[in-house]
């Protein structure tokens, strides 16, 4: 990964061209102004008491326009996923596809496998409700069909995991205990179903104490859920939570819904990732009239006589989901699978090196950062907005910047930034990455000016006691100056070179 200038021969002489003609004080004195007011913003009294770290950069000029406190470092929270998103496209490239592969240990006699059905996987992520196209049970129900295909109606023998289970820890570096059992903290496995979790839907109950009715998504039998929630008066407090520390692999829920009140939503994780996943696949073949009724699942077959495999989609179609709607699994799976294809290991550990690795190529000194695990749930990883600059910046000078850009939210459009800036010259401009944790509010990507120039950015809000919400009305308010913002003629005016990757 290397960092190039953008500026052709013929760009550069444009460039020199339009500075002798132009009044050389304009330029200067917009840029001056364009500072004071981002100053003005950032200095917004309601977060006096956190900090706020910023860089922007003129990617066609390679000016810095405005930083504040940008060499300092910062819990990133979620935009660690465009570390992990950059080196995983550099690494891996845009065509690389996650395997499964199924084989049995039985011949096949009249329409019925007398074997087990083994399932071997590297973690494929891509059996989501969230990722296209938007059916976790897809996969299986074109295996039912490839079953059928070989004269395969009936499974005599059992659903079985095989392979080697992803190395632990199964979590990343770091995590809060308490987040463990969330849905948005689910661990990697080498077989996933669903991003490992389930989503439930708890709604009041007829009267005051009658016990609410539980909606299950994906609903098939496991894991067990159990409520011990109660229909409290109309005027209690909702609350939902999780339990903790229950043993086996139910999931249990618990708090109060007022009487009449809107449906709680929560995902938890499932405790046996493996387990879900073959109890999916009994249930959808099942659907599929492939004849299981005998099967049990269970961990720990040999591979023999493979079957066939099967192929995720590229890493070009996973990387919007994954950026767009900010997903943890699958990220922290990209880690695993650089540690496997590049490291030879499908261990975090092994992974973290790798990125560490890439970015140092780029320029960028394993020094300047602390990069633990790929999704940025971690409090442990830090990173400058100048940092994340410099990889947004070496990105937008790689040929595969189009698969890149194309992948992060668009404001006011799609994924984390759908609600954000509609209506203003910053809509349908910014692409970018958002990151919230607690007391943390970070946002880094790229934004065009009113000539056409663009923009890298990162503004990271840490430390506050404030709503989130105003930490990202003063992004906001920063990102619409940016794009607001016109030096007349000068590099960067129209941008046309640039304007052939938006897509």
């Amino acid at each position: 990964m290397r960092c190039r200038p953008r500026l052709s021969r013929l760009w550069s002489c444009l460039v020199l061209a339009a500075a002798l003609l132009a009044p050389p004080a304009a330029a200067a004195e917009g840029v001056e102004l364009l500072r004071a007011e981002l100053e003005a913003i950032f200095s917004d009294p309601r977060l006096r008491e956190g900090q706020w770290g910023v860089e922007i950069v003129s990617l066609d000029r390679g000016e810095t326009v405005y930083g504040k406190n940008a060499h300092k470092l910062q819990v990133p929270a979620s935009n660690v996923k465009i570390l992990t998103a950059a080196a995983a496209l550099l690494r891996l490239g845009p065509d690389y596809r996650f395997r499964t592969d199924l084989s049995t240990d039985g011949p096949v006699r009249n329409g019925r496998l007398e074997g087990n059905l083994i399932v071997a996987g590297s973690g494929d992520p891509s059996s989501s409700s969230r990722i296209p196209p938007g059916d976790p049970f897809h996969p299986f129900r074109l295996w039912a069909a490839k079953l059928r295909e070989l004269g395969i109606r009936a499974i005599g023998g059992d659903i079985v995991s095989g392979g080697a289970p992803l190395p632990a820890p199964a979590h990343g570096s770091g995590w809060a205990w308490d987040d463990l059992k969330m849905g948005y903290a689910a661990g990697v496995s080498a077989l996933q179903f669903n991003e490992n979790m389930v989503a439930i839907r708890v709604s009041p109950g007829p009267a005051v104490g009658s016990p609410p009715s539980v909606a299950v998504d994906p609903y098939f039998g496991y894991p067990a859920v159990f409520t011990e929630m109660v229909t409290a008066p109309r005027a209690a407090r909702p609350r939902m939570e999780i339990a903790d520390g229950d043993a086996g692999d139910a999931i249990t829920v618990r708090g109060t819904i007022p009487l009449g009140g809107a449906p709680l939503e929560r995902t938890a994780s499932v405790k046996r990732p493996v387990r879900y996943y073959l109890s999916a696949l009994r249930y959808a073949l099942g659907r599929e009239a492939i004849d299981v009724s005998l099967c049990a699942v269970r961990e720990g077959g040999v591979p023999s006589r493979t079957l066939w495999t099967h192929h995720s989609p590229p890493l070009s179609e996973l990387l919007p989901p994954i950026l767009k709607q900010s997903l943890n699994l699958p990220s922290e799976t990209l880690l695993r699978a650089l540690g496997m294809e590049i490291g030879g290991e499908a261990s975090a550990a092994r992974g973290v090196e790798i990125v560490e690795d890439t970015l140092e190529a780029a320029g960028i000194p394993k020094k300047d950062f602390a990069y633990v695990d790929g999704s940025g749930l971690s409090r442990m990883n830090l990173a400058s907005p100048r940092t994340l600059v410099r990889v947004l910046g070496c990105m937008h000078a790689h040929p595969r910047f189009p698969i890149f850009y194309d992948a992060l939210a668009v404001a006011g459009v799609d994924g984390t930034l759908e609600t954000r800036l509609r209506g203003t010259p910053a809509a349908n401009n910014v692409r970018a990455k958002t990151g919230t944790l607690s007391g943390v509010s970070a946002l880094s990507g790229y934004v065009r000016s009113a000539d056409g120039e663009m923009f890298a950015f990162s503004m990271i809000a840490g430390n506050f006691l404030a709503p989130v919400k105003t930490a990202e009305e003063v992004q906001d308010r920063a990102l619409l100056r940016v794009a607001s913002f016109r030096r007349g003629p000068g590099p960067g005016a129209g941008a046309q070179p640039e304007k052939r990757r938006d897509r």
